[in-house]
């Protein structure tokens, strides 16, 4: 809106990456918990060290980066990403997934869960999707098996979207997905609207579908 040890600095240092923070310190190094989610047309798996080259090459993209600090110029900004969500995934922190079509192999973007050091107790549903597959409802639907497993399998009590007000195709996924907007806040430097949706109102639009 990110291993193994000591391959980059912390993500949180890194100066594109404030859209990415995930918290001050790292987690200590254990057994990776690999996770996989399912939809019609994607596989959301947990990253791994492998797909850095990939990664970087879509942080490196604009079009990509939009509403963000701007693009990563430097490798190691990538590893600092990916090594952080390998992290949260090695204590069972809920984090990221890769985003892969099942028509092909190939990581297309990234969409899961983020934890600001500025918003405790708040989890963040976030994504970015490769420009190549927009406007397909791919990242709608990576967003909704998302939301569901954070209520049907993590159950945590409400999840919530930090979306740049201009960001249209963003706040539109977010609503999709029956999010509200909750307030406008400014977060690190830009006008920011806070979708949110609590597991009891997903319960009811769930039953009532």
């Amino acid at each position: 809106m990110a291993r193994t040890a000591a391959l980059a600095p912390n993500v949180d240092t890194a100066p594109a990456a404030i859209d990415i923070v995930f918290g001050e310190a790292d987690p200590p190094v254990e057994s990776a918990i690999t996770m996989e989610l399912n939809t019609a047309r994607l596989i959301l798996r947990s990253f791994r060290e492998d797909d850095v080259d990939r990664m970087a090459q879509l942080f490196g993209n604009p079009n990509f980066m939009r509403f963000s600090l701007g693009v990563f110029t430097e490798r190691k900004q990538t590893v600092a990403f990916i090594e952080k969500v390998i992290g949260w995934d090695r204590t069972g922190i809920p984090s990221q997934f890769a985003v892969v079509p099942k028509a092909e192999d190939a990581v297309i973007g990234y969409c899961g869960f983020y934890h600001h050091a500025e918003l405790p107790g708040e989890v963040e549903i976030g994504y970015r999707l490769h420009p190549d597959y927009w406007n397909r409802g791919l990242i709608t639907e990576a967003a909704r098996a998302v939301r569901d497993h954070a209520f049907a399998d993590l159950k945590l009590p409400r999840v919530i979207s930090l979306i740049h007000a201009e960001n249209i195709p963003s706040r539109r996924v977010a609503e999709k997905n029956g999010m509200k907007v909750e307030k406008e806040i400014m977060f690190r430097g830009f006008p920011t609207l806070v979708y949110a949706i609590s597991r009891e109102e997903w319960l009811v639009n769930r039953d009532a579908s």
